[in-house]
């Protein structure tokens, strides 16, 4: 089954040529693969394109494509070219391909996935451009046309055939990732103590994982546990993909490893295409305690208290007596008084 069912054949208007091109082979649910969209333009023998918006482009054409494909789920574009040309209401660029002076060839490429299965329908491109047979000098405007001839292209439609995923052998955890993918495991930092928390980076790129739902499963760790996780999608210019992070939390010192990361894929490209598992390798840690209490200080061997130990406070309803100097005087006064006392009450004392 071909991914190119109809139309393949560019179809020609004048000075520009307009067609689909499609990756060979068979197109899956779910799989990203690169769509092109190819413009071919040839200047006429005298005269040339004319520039159509008040920025001069390197191929003056407005191509519309891209915009009105509602099956297929696309990839914002990344320009890699010099040559500047307007699709589907916005600056496009990409290399000229052609090293004919007076032809230009580009190819618009962008990553595609279809949602569903059954046939998708590329649409019918469509150009717009002018062309003149000779220009003139104006010391204001620059080079003006001395006559203009309005032009349109347009390129056939295509019909994907996107074939379902095989429901024999899928294993059970699959979860919708798709693609001829490869993983890279990362951790830091590789040391902490107890209660401090490492970051594992799970990056998988070449192909989609299903919006993020297709999630790689970490195998448990003693001594470690998962308190956050997230995900971003990511694009290197040419392949897709997403990067996991997951914070892990060292709750003892038993871990020496991170865990272990799988995920289940279907890989379209491969031969013959089938599921198969993408495996990560646990990364090394060191995981060290966390401090302790500060120890008290021990008592002397006397039996005093030490430097910075307070006395044990009194029994509650006991008021402790300090001998201070004016207390002993007082107590010394009352003794005398008292004495003084008894011995002029005694019989025969002092009158």
């Amino acid at each position: 089954m071909g991914a190119a069912m109809a139309g393949a054949l560019p179809v020609h208007a004048q000075e520009v040529q307009l067609r689909w091109e499609l990756p060979a082979g068979d197109i899956y649910q779910g799989q990203t693969f690169p769509l092109t969209l190819e413009v071919t333009a040839t200047a006429p023998a005298e005269g040339g394109f004319v520039q159509l918006f008040p920025q001069p482009l390197g191929l003056p054409v407005q191509v519309e494509g891209f915009g009105a494909i509602e099956q297929l789920e696309l990839v914002p574009r990344v320009d890699t070219g010099d040559c500047s040309v307007v699709l589907d209401g916005g600056l496009a660029r990409a290399q000229d391909l052609d090293p004919a002076p007076r032809v230009t060839r580009l190819r618009l490429t962008t990553l595609a996935r279809p949602l569903r299965s059954g046939p998708a329908a590329l649409p019918e491109i469509t150009a717009r451009y002018a062309v003149a047979s000779a220009f003139r000098d104006d010391l204001v405007r620059g080079s003006v046309p001395v006559d203009r001839t309005e032009g349109a292209a347009r390129g056939a439609g295509v019909t994907l055939d996107v074939l379902p995923l095989p429901e024999t052998d899928q294993p059970i955890d699959f979860e919708g990732a798709v693609g001829g993918m490869t993983m890279e495991v990362s951790v830091t930092p590789n040391r902490v103590m107890v209660g401090e928390t490492l970051q594992l980076r799970v990056s998988c790129l070449g192909g989609s994982l299903n919006d993020g739902r297709a999630e790689p499963r970490l195998d448990a760790v003693e001594g470690l546990r998962v308190v956050g996780r997230r995900s971003e999608r990511i694009w290197d210019g040419q392949r897709v993909g997403r990067t996991f992070w997951y914070d892990l939390e060292a709750t003892s010192t038993a871990a020496i490893a991170t865990p272990a990361v799988r995920l289940v894929t279907f890989d379209p490209v491969a031969d013959p295409p089938a599921y198969r598992t993408l495996e990560g390798a646990p990364q090394p840690v060191a995981i060290r305690p966390a401090p302790g209490p500060a120890t008290p200080t021990a008592p002397s061997a006397q039996g005093a208290p030490a430097a910075d130990e307070q006395p044990a406070p009194d029994p509650a309803g006991k008021p402790r007596l300090r001998w201070t100097p004016a207390v002993m005087g007082f107590i010394v006064l009352l003794a005398v008084t008292s004495t003084l006392r008894r011995r002029r009450q005694a019989p025969g004392g002092p009158h």
